[in-house]
């Protein structure tokens, strides 16, 4: 360890950052009262082993001592922490069978990780994830430094987005444990104003999840006339429902 070094991987270690990122690495320069350069810094720190590339530009990741070696967290949103070290204010979430994973109720981990977006931003192809675009209104939750949908947005979703939801297959897993872990005031808050076929398929959801009360609240909501909706493609074994108008092709019979 070149001594000049020595005071900025000792800053590192005491704060433990996932990302580090140019801003961060001047202030501890400027902190410890090195004067080496930023990008002179960066380079002997990743050649030492102590930061590794990533894709997001003026972003490394940290390996502390404690891996014993150049090896990474295998953190499958390492690319996202360094999109918000640099932007905070990123209008992402992780979203779907991610956000379902993230927040415990299920026991099957996303193959690849799920992110949503409000409409008009693009995410970078840096970040290595399935995007989808989705006007939430609940605000997330901070899981693990992360911003993560609600159980009310992820079943709002799902009901408004079906093809964004990847894990149909393993629904009798999550769908009951995030509807019992759901609050009424925000599903009917995340649901406000949405498509009278959103709003048919979150009541039909609802009832096969077992959560009586909030199918009676979102009928309540509905008119009376309702038109034909899908939840899945349109296939000849599909169950209706009588009380939804609801032809459904993705999750088991009840």
């Amino acid at each position: 360890m070149p001594a000049s070094l020595a005071p900025v991987v000792e800053e590192l270690e005491l704060r433990q950052p996932a990302v580090v990122t140019r801003s961060l690495l001047m202030e501890i320069l400027a902190r410890r009262q090195v004067s080496l350069p930023p990008a002179a810094a960066a380079e002997r720190l990743v050649r030492l082993g102590w930061l590794l590339p990533l894709r997001t530009r003026g972003a490394w990741e940290f390996a502390p001592a404690a891996r014993a070696g150049r090896y990474r967290a295998g953190d499958p949103w390492i690319e996202l922490r360094a999109l918000l070290a640099h932007d905070p204010d990123a209008p992402v979430a992780v979203a779907f069978e991610s956000a379902i994973w993230e927040l415990g109720h299920s026991s099957h981990q996303p193959d690849r990780p799920v992110l949503a977006h409000r409409r008009g931003w693009r995410p970078p192809p840096s970040l290595g994830v399935r995007a989808a675009t989705f006007d939430w209104r609940v605000p997330t939750k901070t899981v693990r430094g992360l911003p993560v949908w609600t159980e009310a947005t992820i079943l709002v979703a799902a009901a408004e987005r079906a093809a964004a939801q990847g894990n149909w297959g393993n629904a009798e897993d999550w769908l009951p444990n995030t509807f019992r872990a759901a609050r009424a005031e925000d599903l009917l808050g995340e649901a406000e104003g949405r498509r009278v076929s959103t709003l048919a398929r979150l009541g039909y959801l609802a009832e096969w999840a077992g959560r009586n009360d909030i199918a009676e609240e979102i009928e309540a909501l509905l008119p009376s006339r309702l038109p034909v909706t899908f939840l899945g493609p349109r296939d000849r074994g599909a169950q209706w429902s009588k009380r939804w108008r609801v032809y459904n092709s993705l999750l088991p019979r009840r």
